[in-house]
C-alpha cells in the first residue's frame, strides 16, 4: 500500500480543506447573515421560504457593505465558490474515486479479482464524478441566486427548485459513493479473511506427524 501515498495524501488534504471552509470560510459568511446556512451546506436543499430568507439576509447586509465601503457576505460567497470551493469538488471525486481504487487494491494479493468488484470500482468512479458535476452546477446556480448583481434584482424563483434538486443530488452521490467504498473495503476483507482460513488448515496439516505417515 506504500505506493498509493500520494492518493492518501490527497484524501488529507481534502479533509483539511472542508474543514478550513466550514470551519472559517463558511461560518465567517453565515455569521454575517444571522447565523443562515449556506444552501451548499443544507442536505435536504432549500425550498422557496428558506431562499427568501437568504435572499433578503444577503440584500440587508449587501445595503451595509456599500454603506461601510467593505466587502459583502454576497461577495465573498461568490469569492468562495471562485477559490477553495473551485478546488474542493475535483478534490473530493478524486480522494473518492481512489478510496474506490484502494478497496480493490487491498484484496488478499494472488487472488482473482471478482466481477463484481470491478462493476463497483466502475461504479464508484462514474458516481464520484457524477458529483463533481452536481457541485459546479449547485454553485453557479447559487452564485446567479444569491451573487451581488442577482441582489438587485428581484429572487428568481424559478431557480430555486433547480438549486434544491442539485443540492440534494450532490449529496446523495457522495452517499452513495461512499456505500460502493463501504462495499469494495468490505469484500477486500472477506477476501483477506478466506485467504487467512484457507492457509491456517494447509499450515497445521504440514505440523502433524500423523499426516506424514
Amino acid at each position: 500500500m506504500k505506493r498509493l501515498w500520494p492518493g492518501w495524501l490527497l484524501c488529507g488534504l481534502t479533509a483539511v480543506l472542508l474543514v478550513y471552509m466550514a470551519a472559517f470560510e463558511a461560518r465567517d459568511i453565515s455569521c454575517t447573515i444571522d447565523g443562515i446556512p449556506l444552501p451548499d451546506a443544507v442536505i435536504t436543499g432549500y425550498d422557496q421560504d428558506a431562499a427568501r430568507t437568504l435572499y433578503d439576509a444577503f440584500t440587508d447586509e449587501l445595503a451595509q457593505a456599500e454603506a461601510a465601503g467593505r466587502e459583502s457576505a454576497s461577495a465573498a460567497y461568490v469569492s468562495m465558490h471562485a477559490g477553495s470551493d473551485l478546488l474542493f469538488p475535483p478534490m473530493l471525486a478524486a480522494s473518492l474515486a481512489f478510496l474506490a481504487f484502494a478497496g480493490l487494491n487491498a484484496r488478499a494479493p494472488g487472488g482473482a479479482v471478482p466481477p463484481s468488484a470491478k462493476i463497483l470500482l466502475g461504479l464508484t468512479f462514474a458516481v464520484a464524478f457524477t458529483y463533481l458535476g452536481f457541485d459546479y452546477v449547485e454553485n453557479a446556480v447559487a452564485d446567479a441566486l444569491f451573487g451581488p448583481a442577482s441582489l438587485k434584482l428581484p429572487l428568481n424563483t424559478d431557480l430555486v427548485p433547480v438549486l434544491r434538486v442539485l443540492t440534494i443530488g450532490k449529496y446523495a452521490a457522495i452517499a452513495l459513493a461512499a456505500a460502493l467504498i463501504l462495499s469494495l473495503w468490505i469484500g477486500a476483507w472477506r477476501s483477506k479473511r478466506a485467504r487467512h482460513t484457507n492457509a491456517t488448515p494447509a499450515a497445521g496439516a504440514a505440523r502433524d506427524p500423523d499426516h506424514s505417515e
